[in-house]
């Protein structure tokens, strides 16, 4: 990948029209830096963008850039303008490759490669740099015009940033150690540009001085960015852990010691993605949230759907993978990811789920970020082949309805949630095995959703009957009465997905609980007698 320190690299090659991809509140900085380099080149800077008139010319002075205009004004097309003009100097052109559509329009594509050619052999020193949030140029364009990149800030990069700030502002108070504070406040800015990081807190120290306050209210900030992006943090599960997925929860203990320093002395790293593949409601979604969880990881979920029904899908992937990349350690979840792949081998939304899906693929085949991709699907057939065999390495886990042992545990997690004065932790509890043994077959089929909806509801109900906290066990046999099962509602297509399950690791071990159902003979075998 380019940088934008490699521009003088590139004139030096005789490149005259570079395209830059940056962030809007990084402006100040790329104005400064190539004010800076036509000082080295003994030419004038200037920048132009719609709102203007006329292109202003930048000036550094005292460590500031600031824009004055000259005589230099457009008016209709500023890229015709500049052709017929033997003005030389470095032109910063934004709003050049924005367009409604995600195709850059012809006339603009044939203007580019005049351009290019033209420069061959005009004599004068002139430079353009095409300045956009996120550049795709058509196949003709390609070739021509390097993309350069003012990426987002490394943990090192902000890192820097935080301890001079907190150096600068001797007012700050950490009611924790300081160490602690500041890893707090890093984590808190790590996805955000880097002028963008200075901006929220300088406001933020308008508020408070407690640096602990400071890093939620960057926090707060990032998170409604990232909406603007398509990209929402998920919260921290209601839950301590998934009732049933023993083997699964095995495995990820062994993806955290994957990410201790000590494994990388022999090569060994935690995997890049995981695809999570089983019914309905079955704790799917909710293993995404302790994964997370477990890893110490951010936990953003993205909708598939709604990146392939952007104005820009290509941007919108981008922005999202390189805004998980830089979060220092995240869980990229994608739920339903299946659904975003319905038609794709048919061409039927023009090609943009095939297209997108090889960039996903490349990406996650590429990338060397802490950024764990966990997908879960109903379907597993509708993803493409290829994008299936990319989650190998963390593996496809098929999380099945839960056995009696598993509807156990899903019981007393929700009912201690719920009722903490009867379940909750060091409490006996109240109903005998017989008692159980009853509701769980009560229960037989119920997902974990089911489960937790029923517990949730008695807990409403005796809260509007005068004795909240308290339950009994006809309050959950009522509950059951009250609803149809989804394994009974959709009973074809749920056995369906069941029927192959074995094309995918088990996220539960076999029931070994005292609830356990034994497997009994119709007829016993008896060998015929020896005469």
């Amino acid at each position: 990948m380019k940088t934008i320190n490699d521009w003088p690299k590139l004139i030096a090659q005789g490149t005259p029209i570079v395209g830059l991809e940056y962030y809007s509140a990084d402006r100040q900085q790329v104005l400064s830096t190539f004010a800076q380099f036509a000082c080295h080149q003994s030419l004038n800077a200037y920048y132009w963008n719609s709102a203007y008139s006329t292109i202003q010319v930048i000036k550094y002075i005292n460590g500031h850039c600031i824009l004055e205009s000259v005589d230099l004004k457009v008016e209709d097309d500023v890229l015709q303008f500049l052709l017929e003009s033997d003005e030389p100097g470095i032109f910063l052109l934004e709003d050049i490759l924005e367009s409604s559509s995600p195709c850059l329009p012809l006339y603009r594509v044939s203007q580019l490669a005049n351009a290019f050619f033209q420069s061959e052999w005009r004599k004068v020193k002139q430079y353009w740099v095409l300045l956009s949030d996120y550049i795709q140029l058509p196949n003709k364009l390609q070739p021509l015009i390097p993309i350069l990149k003012c990426s987002l800030p490394n943990s090192f990069e902000v890192a820097g940033l935080v301890n001079k700030f907190c150096d600068r502002t001797n007012s700050l108070e950490c009611h924790n150690e300081q160490v602690a504070a500041k890893k707090q406040l890093i984590r808190a800015c790590q996805g955000l540009p880097i002028a963008e990081i200075s901006l929220v807190l300088e406001r933020s120290l308008t508020l408070t001085s407690s640096v602990e306050q400071i890093a939620q209210l960057v926090l707060e900030h990032k998170i409604s960015q990232l909406k603007n992006q398509g990209l929402e943090f998920i919260a921290k599960p209601d839950v301590p852990f998934a009732g049933g997925l023993d083997l699964l929860d095995t495995y990820l203990n062994d993806v955290v010691k994957l990410l201790e320093p000590e494994a990388k002395k022999y090569n060994l790293k935690p995997p890049k993605g995981m695809l999570l593949w089983g019914p309905p409601g079955t704790g799917k979604s909710l293993s995404a949230k302790l994964t997370a969880k477990k890893l110490g990881y951010a936990l953003l979920a993205m909708s598939w759907g709604n990146v392939l029904g952007s104005t820009n899908p290509d941007r919108a992937l981008a922005k999202i993978l390189e805004t998980a990349e830089h979060l220092g350690g995240c869980v990229l979840f994608a739920d339903d990811f299946d659904k975003g792949f319905a038609g794709w081998d048919s061409n039927a939304d023009g090609g943009v789920a095939r297209r997108l899906s090889q960039k996903l693929l490349t990406w996650m085949q590429e990338h060397t970020s802490d950024v764990l991709m966990l997908a879960t699907v109903n379907r597993l057939g509708m993803l493409p082949p290829e994008l299936i065999r990319r989650f190998d390495d963390g593996g496809i886990w098929f999380v099945d309805l839960p056995h009696n042992g598993a509807r156990y545990e899903i019981f007393n997690l929700h009912l201690a949630k719920y009722f903490p004065q009867q379940f909750g932790s060091g409490q006996p509890n109240p109903w005998s095995d017989r008692q159980w043994y009853s509701l769980l077959s009560d229960y037989a089929g119920a997902t974990p959703a089911e489960i937790g909806n029923a517990v949730k509801r008695c807990a409403e109900r005796a809260y509007c009957e005068g004795r909240p906290g308290k339950i009994e066990l006809a309050d959950l046999r009522y509950q059951r009465n009250q609803f149809v099962l989804s394994s009974q509602r959709s009973s074809e297509d749920i056995q369906a997905i069941r029927n192959q399950a074995s094309f995918a690791k088990p996220a539960s071990g076999e029931d070994v609980s005292k609830f356990a159902v034994t497997e009994q003979e119709l007829f016993e075998y008896r060998p015929p007698r020896i005469k």
